[in-house]
């Protein structure tokens, strides 16, 4: 039994990938869809903002500012001048020009220290400067306000800055030796190597099985997402061409050899499953070796959860196959169930951007039980606890699925 299920699995991997135009379609169109959608949507997030930094004033506090934003990973300061950072920002070669005017020391020093930022009006990277430069701005503040305080306190004789004129110049008023600038200094190196109060913050998903905060993004959303969909395209054309060799009465023909219907079916489906499972050890490695996607991290839990996964489909594919009277219905229906199995589970798009009822639907199908494990796997380094109720369900997919086709296949 287990020989001839075997021997007909064989002979329907073959008749699947019969020719060259079939295996463009089930391999190199989600390798290249991968590495489009991959590069468009990680892009922006890999490149550092381009942040000109023009210098006016020539004072330690202009080349503070210039410091602390360069401290920034995610800026890629360039010294510029203000007519020519004008003309960048305005033709959107640049998002954001940071101008520290001539006068921001003396101004400081007494309170009113302004630093301008000249920004795209369509850029979003220029919010995530000004954010910065505020957090700056509190900085210099904190430590001319020490300066006063101090200085104020301090004797006339004791190096500070009693003998300036209060609320005027500050540190720049002392007569001794910069006594005033020591004070900001040691002030200002209260900051580091962390300020005395911060933020921090997580994003928090809710999940039974996720314990980390990580969608998958770029190369690793879609080369998931386009395996699992492209998955679905070698499992229909198998179940498809069930219905063709019934309509060619070479499956009735079958019926004449000394073998059960049930063993037939088992060696269809092991077919299709066999050729699904060989598309996706190239999909896996390909996307492995050509984008960097962590597809060996949890090769285990990644492997079991997409078994799940490809049995599940197998039956939905063959069940259809079962519903429909010819193979012109089943053509017309694949692409919009694949396609809205897709789309709904998560294979376009991460689930966690989309409204709580969306993700609730996901939950109805196989995509969305596989794109939820595979994210858990792939994004978030989690292993076998991740992928055993979603295998789970997958499973109890197949088998209610492939029950009914069982049942429902018509051989003649």
């Amino acid at each position: 039994m287990v020989r001839r299920v075997i021997a007909l699995a064989w002979l329907n991997l073959l008749q699947l990938f019969r020719t060259p135009a079939e295996l463009v379609v089930v391999l190199a169109i989600p390798l290249a869809l991968t590495f489009v959608f991959g590069a468009a949507f990680s892009a922006s997030g890999d490149s550092p903002i381009r942040v000109l930094f023009v210098d006016e004033d020539g004072s330690p506090k202009a080349q503070q500012v210039r410091t602390l934003l360069a401290e920034e990973g995610s800026f890629a300061v360039e010294d510029s001048k203000r007519q020519a950072a004008e003309k960048l920002v305005v033709a959107d070669k640049a998002p954001v020009a940071v101008i520290v005017p001539a006068g921001f020391a003396d101004a400081a020093d007494v309170g009113n220290g302004v630093i301008e930022a000249l920004m795209h009006p369509e850029s979003s990277s220029a919010l995530g400067v000004t954010a910065v430069l505020e957090g700056i701005a509190v900085r210099m503040s904190a430590g001319v306000a020490a300066t006063k305080i101090v200085s104020e306190a301090l004797p006339a004789d004791s190096g500070g800055s009693k003998d300036s004129d209060v609320g005027g110049r500050g540190s720049r008023g002392n007569a001794d030796s910069g006594g005033s600038d020591a004070i900001y200094e040691a002030a200002d190196a209260l900051w580091e190597p962390d300020p005395p109060v911060s933020i921090r913050g997580e994003t928090v998903i809710a999940s039974n099985v996720r314990g980390s905060s990580v969608q998958a993004e770029g190369t690793t959303q879609y080369s998931a997402g386009f395996t699992l969909y492209f998955i679905l395209f070698t499992v229909f054309g198998g179940a498809g061409a069930i219905l063709e060799e019934r309509e060619h009465k070479t499956l009735s023909r079958l019926l004449v050899a000394p073998t059960s219907k049930r063993v037939l079916l088992a060696g269809k489906v092991a077919g299709i499953v066999l050729a699904a499972v060989v598309q996706t050890l190239v999909l896996t490695v390909a996307g492995a070796v050509l984008f960097g996607v962590p597809w060996g991290g949890q090769w285990l839990a990644s492997g079991i959860l997409l078994l799940a996964y490809i049995l599940s489909v197998t039956g939905v594919a063959v069940l259809l196959s079962t519903l429909v009277r010819s193979r012109g219905q089943f053509t017309g229906a694949s692409p919009v169930l694949t396609t809205g199995l897709a789309m709904l589970g998560g294979c376009m798009w991460p689930l966690d951007i989309v409204p709580p009822a969306m993700r609730t639907v996901a939950k109805a199908t196989p995509t969305g039980w596989a794109m939820s494990g595979l994210t858990d796997v792939l994004a978030r380094n989690h292993g076998l606890e991740a992928v055993w109720l979603p295998s789970l369900v997958l499973v109890v997919f197949a088998i209610v699925a492939l029950c009914l086709a069982s049942v429902l296949l018509r051989w003649e």
